[in-house]
């Protein structure tokens, strides 16, 4: 008895559809990869390559984020030795605080280095090699 299923229907258009992605996508690739530079076919295949090798590394990042890794095995018993014992509450003071600096706040506002100019003044450059 032959009879009509639409699952397999389904399956045969995912299945062309797929079919017809893939041959338009290697000829694309056929067709870019003519027309590119040496150069830039080297980035191409880097690219590529670099992608690749940080595959197996995802994967097992993934597996091993993943995994129960024996937790589950664990009672619940065991993380419940102790009974809770009510913690008093810790009240911090801060030591207040020095304001910002103002003019004229302090007596000696020498900020600069000995060496420096006095702000406004005019610079002193030294130009090297100008003879």
């Amino acid at each position: 008895m032959n009879s009509y299923n639409p699952s397999q229907s389904k399956d045969w258009f995912r299945n062309a559809a797929l079919l017809v992605m893939l041959v338009f996508a290697v000829t694309l690739a056929i067709i870019v990869g003519n027309r590119l530079s040496n150069e830039a076919m080297a980035v191409l295949v880097g690219a590529l390559c670099g992608i690749a090798a940080t595959l197996p590394v995802s994967v097992a990042l993934l597996i091993a984020s993943t995994r129960n890794w024996g937790r589950g095995e664990m009672r619940r018993e065991e993380f419940e030795t102790r009974p809770y014992v009510p913690q008093p509450p810790v009240i911090m003071i801060a030591p207040p605080q020095m304001a910002q600096w103002q003019p004229g706040m302090y007596p000696d506002q020498q900020f600069f280095a000995p060496s420096m100019p006095a702000p406004g003044a005019p610079r002193d450059f030294k130009i090297v090699g100008d003879e």
